[in-house]
């Protein structure tokens, strides 16, 4: 397990020292982009300091009560007059009675960039490397001095920057007397009551109080990086796609199916209904319905009608017959017939006496040995 501390030098973030702490040692290396970072893996840190001209703070009391956005809100609506741009091209962060205002497409950009690593990430201002608690601290770190308050905000600025800022500050708290971790000898003796007089030691940096600092780390998710982290092929991820694509889109198809089906059924149903009985407007409940109507009907409307016998016909010969159709003032059924083998029809023929059927018409055809047509025959209706 390695750690890792990225100094991001520019506004741009195409200049980053990046140092590993191994075995309390330490080594640095450039690199223009963070994909030069995915040799980094998941039990290994990375501790991101973004340039402070990207991120302002301001000490906040943070209500407990109430949720972070509110506290949000009311931290925008105290400072939004500062503010040169508009509040929306700025993300906010509160964490221990501070608050920070982040360019929110430098943090976008470099939360995309990061998020394709397999790492530990933590994103904080580079004034809060050293943060001491209950301390005001000056940290001299590549050729900038890192100034963090003891109420969590701060700023980093260059050699040339530093006097006039000092002299500023101490006018407005001439009990400023900082923890200073420099052998800047000008810094060194005039706050040499707290000077410690040595650079600052990255292995010192412990994870475990980073954790405490605000963290602007945000993971991005985007398709390509989906594919990435998943590690699928092309042909993999195009089958999860239609896997994906069935699990959301079938139940809908399914419900809309069943919607369809419901309103054919209510719409036959009506119009059954209403080609039996004109008055009828809705169909509410179909069984009432109906017995309602019948009940209506006079006696003499209903006739005893016997059905033909047609075992035979469907006993030995249903597979080929299409259609049957029943004139009961005639007492004739009409029986199509498809490609029926001669002999099996000559069954039917010879045993159809036998069960008071009569061929009346036999509109058949025989093609190789196989009939087709329309069978008239005649049935008892007594």
């Amino acid at each position: 397990m390695s750690q890792y501390i990225a100094h991001i030098l520019n506004s741009n973030a195409d200049s980053i020292n990046v140092y590993e702490i191994t075995n309390a040692k330490s080594s640095v290396f450039n690199i223009s982009s963070f994909t030069d970072l995915n040799i980094l893996n998941e039990t290994d840190s990375l501790i991101v300091l973004i340039p402070s001209s990207r991120v302002t703070s301001y000490e906040f009391e943070e209500n407990k009560s109430l949720s972070k956005q509110i506290n949000i809100a009311n931290f925008v609506s105290e400072v939004d007059s500062v503010f040169a741009d508009p509040v929306s091209t700025n993300d906010y962060f509160i964490q221990n009675n501070a608050a920070y205002v982040v360019d929110k497409i430098f943090l976008q950009d470099l939360n995309t960039s990061l998020s394709e690593l397999n790492t530990h990430i933590y994103v904080l201002p580079e004034y809060l490397i050293n943060a001491v608690k209950g301390e005001d601290v000056i940290t001299e770190f590549e050729d900038r001095f890192m100034i963090s308050h003891s109420n969590k905000t701060g700023f980093a600025l260059n050699h040339n920057s530093l006097d006039q800022y000092l002299e500023i500050l101490l006018n407005k708290n001439p009990n400023f007397n900082p923890v200073v971790f420099s052998t800047n000898k000008k810094l060194v003796n005039r706050f040499n009551e707290k000077a410690t007089n040595k650079s600052l030691d990255l292995s010192s940096i412990k994870l475990s109080e980073v954790i405490k600092l605000p963290n602007f780390f945000r993971f991005q998710i985007s398709l390509s990086l989906l594919i990435k982290k998943m590690n699928l092929s092309k042909t993999q991820f195009i089958l999860s796609l239609l896997a994906l694509l069935i699990v959301i889109a079938g139940p809908r198809y399914l419900i809309n199916e069943n919607n369809t089906n419901a309103r054919l059924y209510s719409s036959s149903t009506f119009n059954i209904f209403k080609a039996i009985d004109k008055n009828v407007n809705r169909v509410i409940d179909p069984r009432s319905q109906i017995d309602q109507i019948l009940k209506q009907l006079p006696e003499s409307n209903f006739s005893s009608v016997k059905l033909p016998n047609l075992d035979v016909f469907l006993k030995y010969g249903s597979k080929y017959i299409s259609d049957i159709s029943l004139d009961a003032n005639t007492s004739i059924a009409s029986i199509r017939i498809n490609s029926m083998p001669d002999f099996q029809f000559n069954i039917l023929k010879n045993n159809a006496e036998r069960f008071n059927i009569n061929i009346i018409d036999d509109d058949l055809i025989t093609n190789d040995g196989l009939i087709n047509g329309i069978l008239k025959v005649g049935y008892s209706n007594e």
